[in-house]
């Protein structure tokens, strides 16, 4: 069984914190500072993050395909090819667009 250590009380802390401070050491305090300010930072970075939506707001409509019982499979295969085409032209169209971007960071030699 793991047994963890009493807390410190506040004015053996409050003593640490003064001896910490009585040093000739000021970078440590500097250190220190910029240790707190960058925690902070990026604390708050994600706390005004995850405040602003991803999602549009409003309400969210979702839509289903409605299918009858009686499909057979032969209608279930012609659907799926024709899904399919509109899958692979949409790819194509976002390749085309990635290939424009390429072409374009290409001639700026990046």
């Amino acid at each position: 069984m793991a047994v963890f250590p009493r807390p410190a009380r506040p004015r053996v802390l409050l003593a640490d914190l003064r001896t910490f401070l009585e040093g000739d050491r000021h970078h440590k305090l500097t250190f220190a500072t910029l240790a707190i300010a960058m925690t902070s930072l990026i604390v708050t970075g994600f706390i005004v993050e995850s405040r602003s939506g991803v999602l549009p707001e409003g309400e969210q409509l979702t839509y289903a395909e409605d299918f009858s019982d009686t499909r057979t499979d032969a209608e279930i295969i012609a659907q799926q090819k024709i899904d399919q085409k509109a899958r692979d032209a949409a790819a194509a169209k976002k390749r085309a667009e990635f290939q424009k971007v390429d072409n374009a960071l290409s001639r700026l030699g990046i």
